[in-house]
C-alpha cells in the first residue's frame, strides 16, 4: 500500500511541478518517510534494588536502570553494573533454571556459600518465580534482589 501511494505522490509531482527539482525532491523524501519500516525501539526505566540485611556487611543500593523494551532483566543487570561497581555480578547457567546469581553487589558476599542466596522479588513484596533471564521488566517496575537464607 505503501509503495502504491509513493507511485501516485511521485507522479503528480513529477506531471504537476516538473520545473521544480524542489518538490521532485521533496516527493522522494516522503516516499522514503512512508516507507521507513524501521522498528522504533522503545527505552523503559525500572527501579533496580540490591538489598543485604541478613549478613555482614549490610548494604542496601537502589539505582534507575534504562534500557531497551522487551529485554529480560539481566541485561538491565549489565547496564547497572556498567554504571556503577555496587551492582557487579557473578552468575552461573542452569540450563533448567537459566542464570543463578552467585555472588552481587560490590561485596559479592551473599550467594556465595550453602547458607544464603538472592530472592528476586518485584517491589515491594512478591517473590518472582523466574529467573532473571526469563523476566521481562515493564516501565516503573521496581525490581529486588533480596540476600536471604539458603532453602535446604
Amino acid at each position: 500500500m505503501h509503495s502504491m501511494n509513493c507511485i501516485v505522490i511521485l507522479v503528480v509531482h513529477i506531471y504537476c511541478f516538473s520545473f521544480c527539482n524542489g518538490w521532485i525532491l521533496h516527493a522522494k523524501s516522503l516516499c522514503k518517510e512512508m516507507n521507513d519500516d524501521s522498528p522504533v525501539v522503545k527505552n523503559i526505566t525500572i527501579t533496580y534494588t540490591i538489598r543485604n540485611t541478613f549478613s555482614e556487611p549490610w548494604y542496601v543500593y537502589e539505582r534507575n536502570v534504562t534500557s531497551s523494551d522487551g529485554q529480560p532483566f539481566i541485561r538491565f543487570m549489565e547496564q547497572a553494573a556498567d554504571d556503577d561497581t555496587n551492582y557487579k555480578f557473578s552468575t552461573t547457567y542452569d540450563s533448567k533454571h537459566g542464570y543463578v546469581i552467585l555472588g552481587l553487589g560490590k561485596e559479592g558476599q551473599c550467594g556465595g556459600s550453602s547458607l544464603t542466596s538472592w530472592q528476586f522479588k518485584k517491589g515491594p513484596s512478591t517473590i518472582l518465580s523466574t529467573d532473571v533471564s526469563r523476566y521481562i521488566p515493564e516501565d516503573g517496575d521496581h525490581l529486588i534482589m533480596d540476600c536471604v537464607m539458603a532453602v535446604l
